[in-house]
């Protein structure tokens, strides 16, 4: 009866010290089966696409399109961090003086 009252309490402990550990590793598993939805979502558009040449150039079109606007948006994105930062400095160096 003691055994088992001290082996709940020790699971207990173990399971709240591992808890941070245990919903990182289910968020990693929830972020994979994302991707892997998108994955498999991108592959069975490409498969209807390819069934007519029309699809297909319909498809290609619109990845183009969407990779130019990723490029653009990345870019902006890292200018806008780039300004973030040197902003952060600059009140670092009036702080210091």
């Amino acid at each position: 009866m003691l055994i088992e009252i001290a082996g709940g309490i020790v699971l207990a402990v173990l399971v709240l010290a591992l808890l941070p550990a245990l919903i990182q590793g289910a968020l990693w598993l929830v972020a994979v089966g994302f991707v892997l939805i998108a994955v498999i979502g991108a592959g069975w558009l490409l498969f209807a696409g390819m069934q007519s040449t029309e699809g297909l150039v319909v498809e290609l079109t619109i990845a183009g399109v969407f990779l130019i606007w990723l490029h653009y948006e990345i870019k902006a994105r890292r200018e806008i961090a780039i300004e973030k930062a040197a902003e952060k400095a600059e009140k670092l160096c009036k702080a210091e003086d």
